[in-house]
Parts: structure tokens; C-alpha cells; sequence
């Protein structure tokens, strides 16, 4: 999620804080309608059908956990990571209401490294869900992520990963958006940049810390529009087999109106006697 609008230079500019900082006291509140439960029934009949048997799940930009725990509790060995610190804080508390066992760690998914997980440095299945992707906004990083991502896979293993597609966020126009509850508030704006094929999103939000007294904070979410092309050019780049592009959340494949289109790429077996 992103925008265009930029922040006045001077001394009234406001103090940004980087993505899903402030946002993470939050985002489970914002997103409360979000049928992640969904996600992982729609995930295992994908998995099913390019026949992976699952047993360990990596998440990668795992959030708040709410697309990491529906696995662990289906009895999956899983593992999440996240750039922000105050988002996994979240995930932890919730994973530990649920007595839920979940690996979480701060990473930045352009230099993931898996050596360093408890939960193992080679899993089942990777995802990379809720257009999180797109964030990044150079195509280099973009490379270097799936290469990670393959790095992280099992010689078999199946990543699978949603992108917001260019035809979804060139369609995005100048827009705002209020949303409130207990103790929180929440004003998005949002606009699209052809020239840069980025969409901006600036998010102000203010949060009840004691009595009638608010926390304000402001963040810039960018993502960039990829085309199922260049996600094509770009997995197999790193290695990776790409075996489906589906448009969300069924089996047929994505075509020129899709707005989210889910990838299924493979890292492919060592031929006998070689290396993956």
C-alpha cells in the first residue's frame, strides 16, 4: 500500500516513520476484515494441486502473523520474518496467547537468511502474500528477494507469492480514506505515478496511549507495478521454475484484467549426482 503526495519541506514538515512502525499498534484493527483464514485454505489446494506434500512454511513479510499462524495451527512446522520490528512484537504476543509455537524473526526480505532460523535453513513451502512484493520499487532488489527465497526452499520446494498487477494499481487515482475505532484513527491518501509506475499510500494515524491523549505518526508506504512478465523474467533469474500464474483466489490463470495474480515457481531437483 502507497501514495503520491509529498510531504512539505521546512520545519512543518511532519516526522515520518518507516512502514509498519507506528501502524503496527494498529494494523490488526485496520485489517480486520481481511479472510486470512482464506489464504491458507487457498494456499494448501495450490499446493495440492502441484502436488507438494508440506511440513515446514516459511512467511516471508510475515506482519502481525496473521498469514503465518493459520499454518501453525493446521500443524505445520512454520517460521515468519518481517522487516519491522513492531509488527513481529505483535505476532509474537498473539503466537504466545495461542500457545503457538512460531519462529519470529526481523529480517529485510532483499538478504534473507535462513542459516540463522532454529526452524531450519531449507522449508517446504515460502510465501510471500498481500501484494508485499511490490514494495519492492527497484527491480534489482525484486531479483535478489526470489533469489533468497530459492535459497530458502528445499530442492523441491514451492514458493508461492501474490503481486498486485499493473493493470490493479494503474487504476489507482487520487483518493482518501477514514477509518476509526476504539481508540484509534486512520486517514490514508493514495495516488498512482505513471511516469514512475509506483503507488504511494501516506498514512497518518493517531492511537490512545493514556486518558485522552493520542500518539500521532505518519508513515509512506511505495509499491511498484510489475507485470506477470517481468515476475516471469525475474524467477527465472533466480533460479526458480515458474509453474502457474493464477488469478486470485481460484485455479484459472491470470489474464489482462487480473488485479492480484498468485505465482507458483519451484526450485527444481539436482539432476542425479548434481546440485539444485
Amino acid at each position: 500500500m502507497a501514495g503520491r503526495a509529498r510531504p512539505r519541506d521546512g520545519p512543518s514538515r511532519e516526522r515520518e516513520t518507516p512502514p509498519y512502525t507506528g501502524f503496527a499498534a494498529i494494523y490488526d484493527a485496520v485489517m480486520r476484515d481481511v479472510a486470512y483464514e482464506m489464504w491458507a485454505d487457498y494456499v494448501e489446494a495450490i499446493c495440492r494441486r502441484h502436488g507438494l506434500r508440506v511440513r515446514t512454511v516459511l512467511d516471508v513479510a510475515c506482519g502481525t502473523g496473521n498469514s503465518t499462524i493459520p499454518f501453525a495451527r493446521r500443524g505445520y512446522r512454520t517460521a515468519g520474518i518481517d522487516l519491522s520490528p513492531q509488527m513481529l512484537d505483535v505476532a509474537r504476543a498473539k503466537a504466545e496467547v495461542l500457545g503457538l509455537d512460531i519462529e519470529f524473526a526481523v529480517q529485510d526480505m532483499k538478504d534473507l537468511q535462513t542459516a540463522g532460523l532454529a526452524s531450519g535453513t531449507e522449508f517446504d513451502l515460502v510465501i510471500c502474500l498481500y501484494d508485499s512484493i511490490n514494495y519492492l520499487t527497484d527491480p534489482r532488489d525484486l531479483r535478489r528477494a526470489l533469489a533468497g527465497f530459492r535459497r530458502a526452499l528445499r530442492p523441491g520446494g514451492l514458493l508461492v507469492l501474490d503481486v498486485n498487477s499493473a493493470r490493479s494499481l494503474s487504476q489507482m487515482t487520487e483518493s482518501s480514506l477514514f477509518l476509526e475505532g476504539p481508540g484509534w484513527a486512520f486517514i490514508e491518501r493514495n495516488q498512482f505515478d505513471p511516469a514512475t509506475s509506483i503507488w504511494e499510500i501516506v498514512v497518518t494515524g493517531f492511537v490512545r496511549v493514556r486518558g485522552g491523549l493520542y500518539r500521532r505518526f505518519r508513515e509512506v508506504h511505495r509499491e511498484r507495478s510489475y507485470s506477470e512478465g517481468e515476475v516471469r523474467e525475474a524467477l527465472a533469474a533466480a533460479g526458480l521454475e515458474t509453474e502457474a500464474a493464477y488469478a486470485a483466489f481460484g485455479l484459472e490463470p491470470a489474464g489482462a484484467d487480473t488485479a492480484r495474480t498468485y505465482f507458483v515457481a519451484r526450485r527444481p531437483e539436482p539432476p542425479p549426482g548434481g546440485k539444485s
